[in-house]
């Protein structure tokens, strides 16, 4: 009987192990894809700013997508959690482990990244379409501020 008990309560452990790893997989991915959702809202955001710098879009969706970028560049930190970079999902992740392993310099980056996003969005609301040009270079730069060291290219 107590053989029975502790196979069974064995068995359970063993259970709760592998769904526990089920669980911290889909979270993971979870992560990933939220991660890829921002960024993708990110270029859109991008691409509504550029419109209206070459004359094929208004300034009423460049703000809107302005003042979203700000949002969506505000969430960066909280999208790459621990164990969620390129070595434990290959293919689905590009994000390279300095992101952890220089924590410092990517939190920097996300910085100044930000700032360009409230700089950016600030010359949006002026309407000024010199400053708004110059704003939206300023940014696009500071993209790969991020993604030049912290982003592996896709094969």
């Amino acid at each position: 009987m107590k053989l029975s008990l502790k196979l069974a309560c064995g068995a359970l452990l063993v259970a709760a192990s592998f769904g526990a790893g089920i669980s911290w997989a889909q979270d993971v991915a979870s992560v990933v894809e939220s991660r890829q959702n921002v960024m993708k809202a990110q270029g859109k955001d991008m691409g509504a700013i550029k419109a209206y710098i070459e004359d094929k879009g208004d300034l009423a969706a460049a703000q809107t997508a302005g003042a979203d970028l700000v949002q969506q560049v505000g969430k960066i930190p909280t999208l790459f959690p621990k164990d969620s970079g390129m070595a434990q999902l290959p293919g689905k992740s590009y994000a390279k482990p300095g992101i952890w392993s220089e924590s410092d310099k990517f939190a920097a980056a996300h910085k100044a990244a930000l700032e360009k996003a409230e700089a950016l969005n600030t010359a949006l609301k002026s309407g000024d379409k010199a400053k708004i040009t110059a704003a939206h270079g300023d940014m696009g730069k500071s993209c790969g501020g991020c993604h030049d060291p912290y982003r592996e290219k896709k094969a």
